[in-house]
């Protein structure tokens, strides 16, 4: 449930942020699903899995929900990652006056 909140509020962000600098909505949003749900996957399965050992699977209530709430994180932490670092550089800036 955590991470669906996060897809939708990651998914608003990115079209909001495409709308305003003229860029393809649907490319972008896609785009953003697809680098959290990256940064996710490698949190989970890269760092945490290793780490944990047969914890991963074999786990309680309070550890599975800071792996899931770690994971969703990380991925949202890429995703704005992403988004600043490449999104924002393309495009038409927002508020900018033809001179």
């Amino acid at each position: 449930m955590i991470g669906a909140i996060a897809i939708l509020i990651i998914a608003y962000w990115y079209y909001k942020t495409a709308e305003s600098r003229r860029l393809p909505t649907l490319a972008w949003i896609i785009g953003g699903v697809l680098v959290y749900y990256a940064g996710f996957a490698a949190w989970m399965y890269g760092l945490l899995q290793p780490l944990l050992g047969i914890r991963f699977k074999d786990h309680g209530l309070w550890l599975g929900l800071a792996m899931d709430c770690s994971s969703v994180l990380a991925g949202a932490a890429l995703s704005a990652l992403f988004r600043a670092k490449v999104m924002l550089k393309q495009g038409n800036p927002p508020f900018q006056a033809p001179y």
